[in-house]
């Protein structure tokens, strides 16, 4: 019997061994086997995934904590400076007291030695009194300040109409990030509202003492029993008082360059530092005419590097800074009407531009009520524009490379060098390495259409893209930069440099711009 078994056994081992390989038998235990190898290595993927995924939560929070304690340090650095700023306000203000009490050390050395204490007394303590809100209620009537008496800084203007709302909202905005000393700010009341007035003159006084804010009102003629006016439109009203205002801060009152923001508007914390900076290049270039704290391109999806500044030939139409040189050659031909179209001219602009940043630093809370154009621009470009939350320390920064002779060289190199794509649709589909890429039009309406398909705002200034420079869109998509250019830029850039080179007017030499130290760099 063991011997019949054994044999049987053996015979089945030789028959499953002469078994073909697809065999059922075989089949499912090979399957099987197999299975377990793909469980195996799944179940080791799977542990190997979530050790990954627990090491990236962790560099994302070590990464987080990192940002907000440069932020702190930076905003740290900023409070520092503001108080350094108070301070010195304090030693000048004291300074001032004793050099005050040294021109009369009579008056004070006889009342110590004989202990004479009536300049207490009711009636000179009650003259005092009178003086000080005799003084007061002078002051704040609007236009008393003088040249003599007028601070020393950069003018900041907001020319206000007759919305009380917006208006407070606008200086509570520029008053919360203003240092203690070096921007004025000047609110231009336009007209005689009570209301308004009242707004204005609370600003004036704070405690009990004078603030660093001046009342300015322009009143139309007809009003005050003045002569009936010869234009009562909207545009040509906001176009005097414009001229009014720019006027009396840099003749009147001699400031040598102002701020005009208007009063819809929301500023970012670094606002004044990006003004202060940048203020020095009107003064070193006269192929820049103004300095904005506005881009029509910095919605969200396009602007997305805090520190990058570019030059825009296309005058903005928010929050812009102008010296009294160049003031002095707008002045005599300032239109009577709608003043935007006049100035963005090429025969005024003659080959100078803005310097305008990335990501703004001023805000537009609401659409000015001029058409319904307007309002549906303002709601589908402009209402998602956003204003700049990352600190940048451009008191430091070398700005040299907006110089008009370094950035068109830089500007040229960077289209040379970026890849070409054949339209918009190309560049939303595009998949390449992070670097420059380009699109090229040949006409305004190429322009217009590459701008609705990307998002971008379609209105045209004076035949010109907003935010353009000569022609040249300059946008962040995606992780690429995105040059939107004519097919002849080449050709303009030559141009503007001839039309400089021809004199601009205002008595400065682009020279000067060699006094700037540093190169280019890929950031900007």
């Amino acid at each position: 019997l063991i011997t019949q078994l054994l044999c049987t056994f053996a015979l089945l081992l030789v028959v499953h061994t002469f078994l073909p390989s697809d065999c059922p038998a075989r089949r499912v235990s090979s399957e099987e086997n197999s299975a377990r190898e793909i469980q195996k290595e799944l179940k080791s993927f799977r542990a190997r995934l979530e050790s990954e995924a627990d090491l990236l939560k962790k560099i994302n929070v070590h990464q987080r904590n990192e940002e907000n304690l440069n932020a702190a340090i930076v905003q740290k650095d900023l409070r520092i400076e503001e108080l350094e700023e108070t301070l010195l306000a304090v030693e000048t203000k004291l300074n001032s007291t004793l050099r005050s009490n040294k021109d009369s050390p009579q008056k004070y050395d006889s009342a110590s030695r004989t202990g004479d204490d009536s300049s207490s007394s009711p009636d000179t303590k009650a003259e005092r009194d009178i003086d000080y809100d005799q003084q007061k209620n002078h002051t704040l009537l609007p236009n008393q300040l003088t040249r003599e008496s007028a601070p020393s800084g950069i003018a900041v203007c907001i020319i206000a109409d007759n919305n009380v709302k917006e208006l407070r909202k606008t200086i509570d905005s520029v008053l919360k990030n203003m240092p203690a000393t070096g921007f004025p700010l000047f609110i231009s009341q336009l007209g005689a509202d009570e209301e308004m007035t009242e707004l204005v003159r609370s600003y004036l006084y704070k405690e009990g003492e004078r603030t660093n804010v001046f009342y300015l009102q322009y009143l139309e003629e007809g009003e005050e029993g003045a002569a009936k006016p010869q234009q009562s439109s909207l545009l040509s009203t906001d176009a005097m008082h414009h001229r009014w205002s720019l006027s009396m801060i840099l003749e009147t009152l001699s400031y040598s360059k102002v701020m005009v923001i208007n009063d819809y508007l929301d500023v970012a914390f670094d606002f004044f530092d990006y003004l202060q900076a940048s203020s020095v290049l009107l003064d070193e270039d006269s192929s820049i005419m103004c300095i904005s704290a506005w881009n029509e391109n910095g919605q969200a999806d396009f602007a997305k590097d805090s520190g990058s500044l570019v030059r825009s030939d296309v005058f903005p139409d928010h929050a812009w800074m102008i010296s009294s040189d160049f003031w002095r050659e707008l002045k005599g031909d300032w239109p009577s009407s709608d003043w935007r179209p006049w100035i963005n001219s090429r025969e005024l602009i003659k080959g100078r531009a803005c310097i305008i940043p990335q990501v703004c630093r001023v805000t537009v809370r609401k659409a000015p009520l001029l058409s319904a154009a307007d309002q549906q621009l303002f709601e589908q470009y402009i209402a998602k524009i956003k204003l700049n939350k990352n600190p940048v320390k451009f008191s430091v920064m070398d700005l040299g490379f907006l110089v008009k002779s370094k950035y068109d060289a830089y500007i040229d190199q960077l289209i040379t060098a970026s890849e070409t794509l054949e339209s918009a649709a190309a560049v939303k589909e595009y998949r390449g390495k992070p670097g420059d890429i380009k699109i090229l039009y040949d006409g305004t309406s190429t322009y217009v259409s590459i701008a609705r398909s990307l998002g971008l705002p379609p209105n045209l200034k004076q035949g010109h893209p907003p935010a353009s420079y000569n022609g040249i869109v300059t946008i962040r998509y995606g992780t690429w930069r995105l040059f939107i250019a004519p097919t002849d830029w080449e050709k303009r850039l030559a141009h503007t440099e001839e039309e400089v080179n021809s004199g601009s007017g205002g008595g400065r030499s682009s020279s000067n711009a060699g006094s700037y130290k540093g190169g280019l760099s890929s950031d900007s």
